[in-house]
């Protein structure tokens, strides 16, 4: 005869579960305002309401704001807290929040609630929702401007490092670009999302992602060129770094994941790879969805808990490698779809 071995930790949590939700077949908890995907302006006061139709015990509705690829493990969640909603707020576990006016590009708001003080107690349950909006400034750009050295000089090339172990041809870096307006605040252009596009005068010695990540492809000079709405900057960057031949590495989190609610998850990065045949290094992130505590995020094979959901929720991951002379490869992202 064959046994079935359930977790006591599972046990633990559909109990926790059963005894909050009782007997509720049917319930909702997603954000009706303001609709996903909608434009706001920097610095405005936008309201903010749910449908939480069938849901039991909650008592407070805490609402975040995140870039759109924003490492939940490592931000601190304090920082990003925009609002603490109960239901004496108007409207009940809604309200007002205000944009940062230095925001622009688009941004996730994440809404989590908790119940009767035991999300604290159960962190296996997971009750959120989260939409993507668009932040635009109601102000004129007045100029681009790169927050590095002019010109920018990598490896050999400066007499001190301006970025850490720049050193091998496939590393890359994040370039900071900034818009200055005319409502006097500086804000970051970098992402595509804001309206930014790169080119570079010669991609076989610095190449460019549409996030403004920059690879080191070659020894050499080069002209990176920017463009967001009416204006336009140029970067002189210089490289002389060990020239050994090197290719970056791939970067593979594996396919879309569909689970129950209770499983053991394993993110897989054992398909990344080193052209070279060299050993990698790996670093995962969290990207969307509520904050879940990853193991290992430092290996090839990172290890969560699915919080219980009675909903569908997606949590987005991405990974990026790191081979043994420190080039990188561009993070890959792999969805888990939790189910109840």
């Amino acid at each position: 005869m064959f046994r079935t071995c359930i977790p006591l930790m599972t046990i633990v949590s559909v109990t926790a579960l059963t005894f909050l939700l009782g007997n509720q077949t049917a319930w909702a908890f997603s954000i009706i305002e303001p609709k996903e995907f909608t434009v706001h302006q920097s610095g405005e006061h936008i309201p903010v309401a749910l449908d939480l139709e069938g849901l039991p015990g909650v008592t407070t509705v805490n609402y975040y704001w995140y870039g759109e690829f924003d490492d939940m493990l490592r931000e601190l969640v304090e920082e990003k807290l925009a609002l603490v909603a109960t239901a004496k707020s108007s409207p009940p576990f809604g309200g007002k929040i205000l944009i940062p006016k230095e925001r622009m590009g688009t941004y996730r708001l994440l809404a989590v609630a908790e119940q009767g003080g035991r999300q604290s107690q159960h962190e296996s349950l997971a009750i959120f929702d989260e939409i993507m909006i668009q932040i635009e400034p109601n102000a004129e750009l007045l100029e681009i401007d790169f927050q590095t050295d002019k010109p920018l000089r990598l490896g050999r090339a400066s007499g001190t490092r301006v970025y850490d172990q720049v050193d091998f041809l496939g590393k890359t870096f994040e370039l900071p670009v900034i818009g200055r307006f005319s409502d006097g605040i500086a804000r970051s252009l970098r992402a595509q999302t804001t309206g930014t596009t790169y080119q570079s005068a010669n991609d076989k010695i610095i190449s460019v992602n549409p996030n403004g990540v920059l690879r080191l492809v070659g020894n050499g000079e080069t002209v990176l060129t920017v463009k967001n709405r009416n204006q336009e900057a140029t970067l002189d960057i210089m490289v002389e770094v060990n020239d050994e031949p090197n290719h970056p590495p791939v970067s593979d989190p594996g396919q879309t994941q569909t689970v129950l609610s209770g499983t053991r998850v394993t993110l897989n990065g054992l398909t990344s790879y080193d052209p070279d045949g060299g050993s990698l290094q790996y670093h995962w992130e969290q990207v969307r969805g509520s904050k879940v505590p990853l193991l290992d995020p430092y290996s090839a094979q990172a290890k969560f808990l699915a919080p219980f959901v009675v909903e569908e929720r997606l949590f987005r991951f991405t990974l990026k490698v790191t081979d043994i002379q420190g080039a990188d490869s561009l993070p890959a992202f792999v969805d888990v779809i939790i189910t109840p």
